[in-house]
């Protein structure tokens, strides 16, 4: 379907003068992205309003949004796939994990710091879809390890000034999610040498 809508647009982009033929791919392509996307977080944004916690689902996705950009990781393989893993994952935290940490914030401050930790180490898996060159990829991983010491430091000074803890869970998932979904990538071989 987000192909179809991607290609159809693509189509008349072609049409109307706007994009050469040579580059209808990559454009129809970037399209399906981003329709993609969209579907994506306005179920999430749904689910989230419905179930109160519309302002902590902004911070978890600005948080794995900036992480998750730069670090690569596991992909599924169709839109399908990851459309009904990150809606699944999603609910498994806000109806099981999310309650459970929020009456064990050190549990969740452990688990955050190793992910911050394994971030720092790995920096960053060049999925095929990514398919960045060396220069790429090592700039991809100098930028994972800034963002992911941002946003600890982000997390820590806001929890030391007494922020809810609502909020900080949330922030801390897009850490702990976007590492989960980077040491994902390493296990299970998707992962593309660079090109020079």
């Amino acid at each position: 379907m987000t192909e179809y809508i991607a290609n159809m647009l693509t189509k008349n982009m072609y049409m109307d003068g706007l994009i050469k033929e040579s580059e209808e791919s990559i454009y129809s392509y970037s399209i399906q992205l981003i329709v993609e996307k969209i579907i994506g977080f306005s179920a999430i944004y749904m689910i989230a309003l419905f179930q109160g916690y519309f302002f902590e689902t902004v911070l978890f996705t600005i948080s794995l949004s900036n992480l998750r950009k730069c670090t690569g990781g596991y992909h599924a393989n169709s839109f399908r796939s990851c459309f009904i893993g990150t809606v699944s994952i999603y609910l498994i935290y806000i109806k099981l994990i999310y309650p459970y940490l929020l009456n064990n914030m050190k549990i969740n401050m452990i688990i955050f710091l190793v992910s911050a930790m394994v971030i720092f180490v790995l920096g960053a898996v060049n999925h095929p879809g990514m398919d960045w060159n060396k220069e790429e990829f090592e700039e991809n991983k100098k930028l994972a390890r800034i963002t992911v010491f941002v946003e600890l430091l982000v997390v820590i000074a806001l929890t030391y000034l007494g922020m809810a803890e609502k909020y900080i869970l949330f922030m801390s998932f897009g850490m702990i999610l976007c590492a989960i979904l980077l040491t994902l990538g390493k296990i299970t071989g998707q992962e593309v040498k660079c090109d020079e």
